[in-house]
């Protein structure tokens, strides 16, 4: 309940800044907007009991860990590489000089990641209802991981969140700089270094087709693709479990959502690059998310690698919409409702009875922790 009231906020909000009762240019609108909502979402996050999410509870007892831990100890598995994210033991402690307290750490790390996102949206959109759909779309498909379960990754895709601009600007060495710090919080941020490569390639309709007719074949071979993806890093020991068949196996709702927003693409590709040719890019990242997307079928944290390619689509939809309207601003409105409608119907479908509760409000454990 506490996400489908969050998102009616931001829909209240985005039609706040959109009327002429608030003062400044457009663009200074669009801004405020960003910084309200992600005001929010640091407060929502933040704020969650530590029971919500599969992992934050786990996180915790990390972080009560670390307390137990001298600084010489942290140092040398530091140097020693023995640990798994060595660096984010590092983190925690030098955060633990300020204060312990736990609560204080989620709204620390809520408070690095949000404006990393609005950040990235702003960037990446050109008007309030882009955004808007941006952030019901994260509401809908990342809010239950970023929000509310991961910290490791969450903070290692803030960092890639800021580096994406070094991609648009051919900054190589501060993309490679920021790459590399988002992989001391967690080493499978370096799968983002293709990116660079791959983001400027000039056919992206080519590298699309070639995409969505390889993936039924990622799917049938997502086994050996994981296990050799494993190996090529020679991480076998870290990251075996990745390669680990899950029984249940991985979503076919996610699956044709991908899918269909392939073939989508492809359909509106000619009116988008006349109307966005700075598009390309958001083609090429969601290419890449295809390619690793068949993963999660293997193991859900696998998955999480396509993560980092997938999060685009945010930016990349409401540009969708825009090719797919006429150039009747009342019809693009129209497909704007119907998209905010059918969004908000999708993450209906995943929210979950009890899934979030504040810190003061009592909440039990997930089972495993029982």
């Amino acid at each position: 309940m506490i996400r489908l009231i969050v998102i009616f906020i931001i829909i209240i909000l985005a039609v706040l800044f959109s009327s002429d009762s608030i003062k400044g240019n457009y663009d200074k609108k669009k801004a405020r907007y960003i910084f309200v909502v992600t005001i929010l979402l640091i407060l929502q996050s933040g704020l969650r009991n530590w029971a919500v999410g599969a992992d934050t509870y786990q996180y915790y007892l990390i972080f009560e860990s670390v307390k137990l831990d001298s600084w010489t100890e942290i140092i040398n598995s530091l140097y020693a590489f023995e640990e798994k994210d060595p660096f984010y033991n590092l983190f925690q402690k030098v955060f633990q000089v300020f204060t312990d307290d736990f609560q204080w750490y989620l709204l620390f790390v809520a408070a690095i990641f949000m404006p990393a996102l609005g950040y990235f949206i702003h960037k990446n959109t050109t008007r309030i209802n882009q955004v808007l759909l941006a952030y019901v779309i994260y509401m809908g498909n990342f809010y239950g991981f970023f929000s509310i379960t991961g910290i490791r990754q969450t903070l290692a895709t803030a960092i890639l969140f800021w580096s994406y601009k070094y991609i648009v600007e051919r900054k190589i060495i501060y993309f490679l700089l920021f790459v590399f710090i988002a992989s001391l919080f967690h080493i499978s941020a370096f799968v983002f270094l293709p990116l660079y490569f791959i983001s400027e390639f000039k056919k992206p309709k080519l590298l699309f087709r070639f995409a969505i007719l390889g993936f039924p074949l990622f799917l049938v071979f997502k086994n050996q693709i994981a296990v050799f993806l494993v190996s090529f890093v020679e991480a076998e020991e870290r990251f075996s479990v990745y390669t680990e068949q899950y029984e249940t196996g991985g979503s076919i709702v996610l699956t044709a959502l991908h899918v269909f927003l392939a073939v989508w693409a492809i359909l509106v590709y000619k009116k988008m690059m006349t109307i966005a040719p700075s598009t390309f890019r958001m083609y090429n990242m969601f290419a890449l998310a295809l390619f690793f997307f068949p993963l999660q079928w293997v193991n859900p944290s696998a998955g999480r690698i396509a993560q980092y390619f997938t999060v685009i689509i945010m930016v990349w939809i409401p540009y969708l919409i825009d090719a797919s309207s006429t150039n009747s601003s009342k019809t693009r409105e129209l497909f704007y409702f119907i998209a905010l409608i059918a969004l908000i119907a999708v993450t209906l479908f995943a929210i979950t009875p009890g899934e979030y509760s504040y810190f003061w409000e009592k909440m039990d454990l997930p089972d495993n922790y029982k």
